[in-house]
């Protein structure tokens, strides 16, 4: 895998006066947060002092940021990090970053489009797929999604009855 700055949430609001901040995850487990010895803020390299789990939210805190004020500078802003962080992959194994962009084909063989992004709900992972002309949301889940060839930038899915974006 090339390295490549890779998003991995949002930076949310300060928790306390230490600068410590919460970040909402966009990852499919937010634990992999362990493993991200530094985080990017608009590029900005920071080294990370201590991250732990609350809920399904991150709270950090990052050794250049001890202050309420440094950690509100912080607030809203994209969070990513570098691929070389990231854990090994099985075979068939993928990261949620790697959807990010992929040609999206139903099983006939017509492109739907391209997803955009990947969101998390109670229920099951939804995919967000934009058509060019409007957005998709397919539920990511073995029913639907056939086959995502990482190596060959497609996804292949059978949609349900009532699925049909040009509906």
């Amino acid at each position: 895998m090339i390295d490549r700055l890779i998003v991995v949430g949002k930076a949310l609001k300060p928790v306390g006066l230490k600068g410590e901040f919460k970040i909402y995850p966009y990852t499919e487990t937010p634990d992999i947060f362990k493993d991200f010895p530094f985080l990017f803020f608009e590029e900005e390299r920071f080294e990370v002092a201590t991250i732990r789990k609350h809920q399904n939210l991150i709270v950090a805190s990052l050794k250049d940021v001890q202050t309420l004020d440094g950690a509100k500078k912080l607030t809203g802003k994209i969070v990513k990090t570098s691929s070389r962080f990231f854990p090994p992959k099985e075979k068939d194994e993928f990261f949620w970053f790697e959807l990010i962009g992929l040609s999206v084909f139903n099983t006939q063989g017509a492109r739907l489009g391209e997803v955009k992004s990947l969101v998390r709900t109670s229920a099951h992972d939804v995919l967000e797929i934009y058509t060019g002309k409007k957005e998709l949301l397919i539920p990511f889940i073995d029913e639907i999604v056939k086959t995502i060839d990482v190596e060959q930038s497609q996804i292949i899915i059978d949609l349900l009855d009532g699925m049909n974006p040009d509906d």
